[in-house]
């Protein structure tokens, strides 16, 4: 059997193509949005990145680079080493604040003294916080190890009862002018001790030029000298080791001391040695100040701001930032350039779709970007063509259908006007044999119209399939028999399902007598059914005269004709086929095809087969 001549065009209309308005495409010529907000979007990930990372330097404790940290190591060791000569002249920290905003102004710092009851000394900021890592302990009678003899010593500052009067310093500062003068080029060298007196070195070989007057202690000193030797020997009795006879000023040049020194006689052994720093602390803790909590910040008290970084780490930040944004740039065009180019080919081809060009194309390549979008643009406009096509042709096919019948109709009435040879029985005979075709034609169109738009009235309900099958064979066994073609019905039991049966039996009538029309005398028609799984196929095979390979695709399309040259017999609307596809979805289902010339045709029906 053949399809190709009930076979019809596929009929799906389309909307008018909307016009390209100039302000649209004004709009397409702006700067792409997709590459702006790329740009925005990298722009918010490089200060999203640094942010991060100084969010992460600020919570690590790391605020400055290692420049800034040393610088202000530096200036806080100025500080202390300022304070400890103020402690080692007064005795209480009464007087203290002068010193403190000087020391802040010339070193950037922050600094505040808390005294042990908790109270504040001195404060070169009060307003600001007093961070606890920022605090600790000052104590201006501290020890330190003297660099390269790791010899433990009070700072310089510490003076104790040796620190000499203004007139003590003016009358001794007098003495040295004159030994320099006196000396000349004999002067190795010349200092000033923090307690003010002032010392003159020169050869073992110079005249005394008056410094054997400029060493001899004051009575002031030599009065704390004796004190000293007294808490040195009681520490060393406590000791259990060997008291000393004197202690002295060490203002020889082989020392060349430049802060207050002493020797012992005898001379020192390590124990004399700890006893007399342990007594010189003793002796300077009256004319010292006590310790005290010190507070050493910057002048924002540590408190870190979003961006609290050095200039230089600020400064890099900023290159970083620059040529982020520039890598970013140059990724966005390398790319995004392409995809843009293909993105005005899509638009290029969609304004000419819109004007009417059914049959233009994107141009997109398979190797440019965009290209499955390309591709499917492309199947859109080949089946909006088609579709377009079709539907001509349909309209041409309905028309030409009905326009016979309407000429036929029309020709016989007039010639019975004229009085030609045909009686009145003949005429209503043939116009109602026209007027019935074309009620077949509009019903079997309404039908399929209702079976695409999923409109059409379906009623379910358990159904024994292998007696519709019977149903329709019999109901076609007269018109077989008059073709001389055997129909047989090949099925077995009962074949339980759940669908339409009248919409059932409406697919097995098409496909059989469609069939019928197209197998020659002495053919033969089977129709069977069976179930696999959840489906129950039906099957309509018969020997006719088979469809080309090349029309099978077509025909289930309305009113498509594989042979336009083809008459029909008008025994059918040309749309039997295209019916059986519309109900077969219409119940669930689907409809093949399979067909080779000169050896007939098989199509196959898949339903749904589960009962209630």
């Amino acid at each position: 059997m053949s399809g190709a001549a009930d076979a019809g065009a596929a009929g799906e209309s389309i909307a008018d193509g909307m016009s390209v308005r100039s302000d649209e495409q004004a709009t397409r010529r702006r700067p792409p949005r997709l590459l702006l907000r790329y740009l925005a979007a990298g722009l918010l990930l490089v200060i999203a990145s640094v942010g991060s990372t100084l969010w992460l330097a600020q919570t690590a404790e790391y605020r400055f680079d290692q420049q800034s940290s040393d610088a202000a190591l530096a200036r806080n060791e100025q500080i202390l080493d300022e304070l400890t000569l103020w402690a080692g002249r007064h005795p209480t920290w009464d007087g203290v604040g002068p010193e403190l905003l000087e020391l802040a102004h010339d070193t950037g710092r922050r600094i505040a003294l808390v005294g042990g009851d908790g109270k504040l000394i001195a404060d070169s900021a009060p307003t600001l916080p007093r961070p606890e890592e920022s605090t600790s302990t000052f104590d201006p009678l501290e020890e330190y190890a003297e660099p390269g003899t790791l010899q433990l010593r009070l700072h310089r500052g510490i003076v104790g009862p040796f620190g000499l009067s203004d007139a003590q310093q003016a009358a001794l500062t007098a003495r040295a002018a004159d030994v320099r003068a006196c000396l000349g080029e004999s002067v190795i060298g010349s200092t000033v001790w923090a307690t003010g007196r002032p010392v003159v070195w020169a050869a073992d070989d110079a005249p005394d030029c008056g410094r054997t007057r400029l060493d001899t202690p004051l009575p002031s000193e030599q009065s704390a000298l004796d004190d000293l030797r007294d808490l040195t020997n009681r520490c060393l009795l406590d000791a259990g080791a060997p008291a000393i006879d004197r202690i002295a000023l060490d203002l020889s040049s082989t020392s060349a001391r430049t802060e207050l020194a002493f020797r012992t006689d005898p001379a020192a052994t390590d124990a004399t040695a700890e006893c007399l720093l342990r007594a010189q602390a003793d002796q300077a803790s009256a004319f010292t100040a006590p310790t005290v909590q010190i507070v050493l910040t910057d002048l924002r008290g540590n408190l870190r701001g979003p961006f609290d970084a050095s200039p230089g780490t600020i400064a890099r930040l900023a290159i970083v930032v620059v040529v982020l944004l520039a890598l970013l740039a140059a990724a966005a065009a390398i790319i995004l350039a392409p995809t843009l180019r293909s993105a005005r080919k899509l638009e290029a081809a969609a304004d000419r779709f819109a004007a009417g060009e059914r049959a233009g194309r994107s141009g997109v390549g398979a190797k440019e970007d965009l290209a499955h979008v390309g591709a499917a643009f492309d199947r859109m406009s080949a089946e909006i063509a088609g579709h377009e096509t079709a539907r001509r042709r349909l309209l041409g096919d309905v028309a030409h259908e009905l326009r016979s019948p309407l000429t036929n109709i029309r020709g016989w009435v007039e010639a019975a006007d004229d009085g030609l040879g045909m009686s009145d029985a003949e005429l209503r005979r043939l116009v109602l044999t026209e007027a019935g075709r074309m009620e077949t034609i509009t019903r079997d169109l309404q039908l399929l119209a209702l079976a695409e738009t999923g409109d059409l009235a379906v009623d379910f309900a358990p159904v024994d399939a292998a007696e519709v099958v019977r149903s329709v064979v019999a109901a076609h066994l007269a018109r077989a028999a008059a073709a001389d073609v055997a129909l047989v019905a090949e099925v077995d039991g009962p074949l339980l399902m759940r669908t339409d049966a009248a919409r059932l039996g409406q697919i097995l009538s098409n496909l059989v007598g469609n069939a019928l029309r197209h197998t020659a005398a002495g053919g033969s028609v089977r129709v069977g059914a069976g179930a696999t799984g959840g489906t129950v196929r039906f099957e309509v095979i018969d020997d006719g005269e088979g469809i080309a390979a090349d029309d099978v695709p077509f025909v289930f399309d309305r009113l498509w004709r594989g042979d336009p040259a083809r008459t029909r017999s008008g025994e059918s609307s040309g749309l039997g086929l295209s019916i059986v596809q519309g109900l077969s979805q219409a119940l669930g289902g689907s409809v093949e095809v399979t067909s080779e010339v000169g050896a007939g045709s098989r199509f196959t029906v898949f339903l749904p087969g589960s009962p209630d």
